[in-house]
């Protein structure tokens, strides 16, 4: 039967036999719920609440301008994943997509990396949850059920993300339009509220940076004038520079997970067209979003040297909350972050639907332990029940070891930008081979190959940010293993070394004996030599 007699259902099943698996999960988001489920993941409610004090506190109003670099330099990864994800919209995005067209070696590091990114990504995105609902109710006990409230409430938010995982991607795309809407409302509809009625600074504002001197800055009363403050330069190096290179920290945490729509390419109708779509249109729109937002939240404060106070004080998350309470008032200001707190709770959601979709495609393809449980598939809700429980478990686990907001998202975000930097690389590869040569209905023709190089430019430079020595690994976001364990300092190297580099070292040395010692040792025992490269 011809290509064009069947129906796009049959295209769909065909596409996804001819890359290697049948149709196991529920096939029905539209381009629409595919586009929502990465917008929500990528969340720019979710990030901007997490570390608005770091990029206020470091960088001062001009780190404002962090977000279209940042989101520029995202734009070339997504070109690259947008074709990616024409010609593979399976389950896993950047792990398939880097065995396909690179080495079995490469293509599960990638995934392995990947995996626990987004393990730690739920554990920093269900502690943001609590930031604007401990705002709107500040008199929540400090503890329940002997621990922290916050840490309780991530929990809780954790556990409600696996039920409503487990239930069924329906559910999911019903749930997740829910928070799409509130994150339009509140980082679209309310920013330009706040830049249209309640504008208290210049335009000039976005271009100065933080102070030192904030005591003498705090007027004694309220209508009293603030005392210009000498500018302050916190210990980054290289002067400002250094303070706005850290400050980059707070737009590298949301803008990712846009890959979420090839991840859920199984599970959406005609993914060759709507996947690449729901990539550039979630990023393109959040881009929009950030800016109103950031925009809008800067130029509406109404006392800076008091907002910057709290930003680099014990209380640095009430910092944005404080912002928008002062200029819309208490009842509106509830109303804006009830709203942002949907969106966070929802974004959650979405990074667990895609890293419980990872793990899927990793077990299915036997590349994990106990991989015939991760890849098994509930006939009744038509979602892989097992992985979605182990995800689940898993994301509860970092706080073992810290409940500092900052360790967890400087962690998050490091391990995921190694491995779009790993896929980026395979890609690359695939490209000097001559991939790829069949037409899908997203293609960059010949600016593939420069944008595949500008990524990997882009990539390297903010990997070396979160290696950076002098950075903000030593001042803000990487404690040492002994902030958890008393005795952990007294370990040579390990008991010193920040949190970004002993995930990795711990990654790669598992992952390495892992993979050597047993899987790719078991993969050419029975004849397999891993995936077609170059596979179209």
């Amino acid at each position: 039967m011809a290509q064009t007699n069947l129906s796009q259902e049959e295209q769909d099943q065909a596409l996804l036999q001819k890359l290697g698996y049948k149709q196991e999960l529920q096939r029905t988001l539209g381009f629409l719920s595919n586009f929502a489920v990465a917008f929500s993941y990528i969340s720019v409610s979710t990030g901007t609440f997490s570390l608005f004090y770091l990029g206020l506190s470091a960088g001062g109003p001009a780190f404002f301008w962090t977000w279209p670099i940042v989101a520029f330099g995202q734009f070339l990864v997504a070109l690259n994943f947008a074709e990616l994800a024409s010609h593979f919209p399976i389950a896993g995005s950047i792990y398939q997509w880097s065995k396909r067209l690179s080495s079995p070696t490469l293509g599960w590091f990638t995934g392995w990396v990947y995996f626990f990114a987004g393990i730690l990504t739920i554990t920093a995105v269900a502690y943001t949850v609590p930031i604007p609902l401990l705002a709107i109710f500040p008199n929540i006990s400090a503890t329940i059920l002997g621990m922290p409230n916050a840490v309780f409430l991530a929990l809780l938010v954790i556990v409600l993300g696996t039920l409503i995982n487990v239930a069924g991607v329906r559910l999911v795309s019903i749930i997740n339009n829910i928070g799409v809407a509130a994150e339009l409302i509140g980082m679209i509809g309310f920013a330009l509220i706040l830049l249209l009625f309640h504008n208290h600074q210049p335009l000039s504002f976005l271009f100065t940076g933080p102070h030192n001197d904030l005591q003498a800055a705090i007027p004694a009363t309220a209508s009293a004038p603030a005392q210009p403050a000498q500018p302050w330069t916190p210990g980054f190096g290289f002067g400002y520079s250094g303070a706005f290179i850290a400050a980059l920290f707070m737009s590298l945490f949301v803008i990712y997970g846009f890959d979420t729509a090839g991840t859920l390419g199984e599970e959406t109708k005609n993914p060759q067209l709507n996947a690449p779509r729901g990539i550039l249109w979630s990023l393109s729109l959040s881009f929009i979003a950030g800016l109103l937002f950031l925009g809008g939240t800067l130029l509406s404060i109404q006392n800076y040297p008091k907002i910057e106070a709290i930003a680099q004080g014990s209380n640095f998350l009430n910092a944005l909350p404080q912002i928008i309470q002062d200029a819309l008032g208490p009842f509106w200001g509830n109303v804006y972050l009830f709203v942002v707190f949907i969106a966070v709770f929802v974004c959650a959601l979405a990074i667990q639907s895609a890293t419980i979709r990872l793990m899927f495609s990793m077990g299915r393809d036997r590349r994990l332990p106990f991989s015939s449980l991760w890849a098994t598939v509930n006939h009744r809700f038509q979602t892989p029940i097992w992985a979605g429980v182990a995800v689940g478990i898993l994301s509860a686990l970092p706080f073992l070891v810290s409940q500092a907001i900052g360790v967890l998202v400087t962690g998050a975000t490091g391990l995921i930008y190694l491995s779009y930097f790993l896929n980026n690389v395979a890609s690359l590869n695939a490209r000097l081979k001559g991939w790829p040569k069949v037409r899908t209905p997203f293609r960059l023709g010949r600016w593939g190959l420069p944008i595949n190089i500008l990524a990997l430019i882009y990539g390297s430079l903010m990997i070396i940010n979160f290696l950076w020595y002098g950075g903000l690994r030593n001042t803000y976001t990487n404690p040492t293993m002994s902030s958890a364990f008393s005795s952990w300092s007294n370990v040579p190297i390990l008991g010193t070394m920040p949190i970004f580099e002993f995930s990795l070292l711990v990654l790669f040395v598992i992952g390495a004996i892992y993979w050597f010692g047993f899987k790719r040792r078991e993969l050419l025992a029975n004849g397999e030599t891993g995936e077609s490269a170059l596979a179209d």
